[in-house]
């Protein structure tokens, strides 16, 4: 066996141009392979870290029949029960949310847009909008304020400066009209400008008072996993833990199947890439191969004649292949 690889590997070097043709080949497709697969992977983490962050975290709490009619009277009224089961699970990160759909208007434009009432303390444990801040600053703890965030983009559409008022105008409970004037104190800039146009950030306490909740009411509450924890287990923890209160909550497998085919499609894509780079390499080695054996005809008959088993012949060839492959 040390014989004919060491025959093997002297034959390589035996056509060096041919040699290192097929190896730098075999180094350039492994390179592509390699970065299209870091990019495409790359992206979908990316895509999905974003969505997690940004709406609705890991695992999200609500009110039976929310998700599919996500409507103001269909909201959380047993928030403190909630947060003191959340409060004895260790590894999360909890913050409720206001959710409603509104118009936010200037002194030029008016435009449809989700209003978000947030914690401002106990959102920046789950939400990356605190960081993705560009100018100003994000919102401030006290409700009196009447601050607002807004996406850069959406400032832009409305035509507004930092430090100046929108209006923001929402439906109530009663189905009446309910306004406000509200600073503009921070813009923000995520990966999505689509995002970026249509979400407004305000303190919870406000968007209460705007929507006539009563006490600490709440449409939503995100909760965040830590780094390598197990999303179904956590979820299954948090179910069991918020046994016998009237909520319900979902992954963001749940939440978003359009995500999840995106990420399955990526995995896919992936597979196909594979097989089409590793066969167009394996082609490439097998006519070289071929070059190779035809050239030998002459060596390897006289090879046979001296008694070398074919098999030792065949080894002697996939050596030769395995020692390029390698290399390259």
């Amino acid at each position: 066996m040390g014989i004919i690889a060491k025959i093997a590997w002297r034959n390589i070097w035996r056509n060096k141009r041919r040699s290192w043709v097929l190896i730098t080949a075999i180094g350039i497709g492994f390179f592509c392979y390699v970065g299209s697969m870091s990019f495409a992977d790359g992206f979908a983490i990316q895509f999905v870290n974003s969505s997690i962050e940004l709406e609705g975290g890991h695992v999200q709490v609500y009110a039976p029949g929310y998700q599919e009619n996500p409507t103001i009277r269909t909201r959380i009224k047993d928030l403190d029960d909630v947060s003191r089961q959340l409060s004895e699970i260790l590894g999360i990160h909890f913050a409720p949310q206001v959710e409603t759909p509104g118009m936010v208007n200037s002194a030029e434009q008016a435009v449809g847009v989700k209003v978000v009432g947030v914690d401002p303390d106990s959102e920046t444990e789950i939400s990356s909008i605190p960081r993705m801040i560009i100018e100003g600053r994000y919102l401030s703890g006290e409700v009196e304020t009447g601050e607002v965030v807004v996406g850069e983009a959406l400032a832009d559409r409305l035509n507004v400066l930092l430090g100046e008022k929108v209006v923001v105008m929402v439906s109530d409970l009663s189905n009446e009209v309910s306004a406000g004037a509200y600073r503009v104190v921070g813009l923000f800039r995520s990966n999505s400008s689509e995002f970026d146009k249509r979400m407004v950030f305000t303190h919870i306490g406000e968007a209460r008072r705007l929507l006539g909740f009563a006490g600490d009411d709440a449409s939503t509450v995100s909760i965040h996993l830590e780094r390598g924890a197990d999303l179904d287990l956590a979820a299954t923890t948090i179910r069991e833990q918020l046994d016998g209160i009237p909520v319900v909550a979902s992954t963001w497998r749940d939440r978003s199947p359009m995500l999840v085919l995106m990420s399955e499609s990526y995995d896919i894509m992936n597979y196909a890439l594979v097989v089409i780079l590793f066969s167009a390499i394996a082609f490439s080695i097998i006519n070289s191969f071929l070059m190779v054996i035809f050239e030998r005809i002459r060596e390897i008959g006289i090879m046979s004649a001296n008694g070398l088993h074919p098999r030792h012949i065949r080894m002697m060839l996939y050596l030769e292949a395995v020692f390029i492959v390698v290399l390259g």
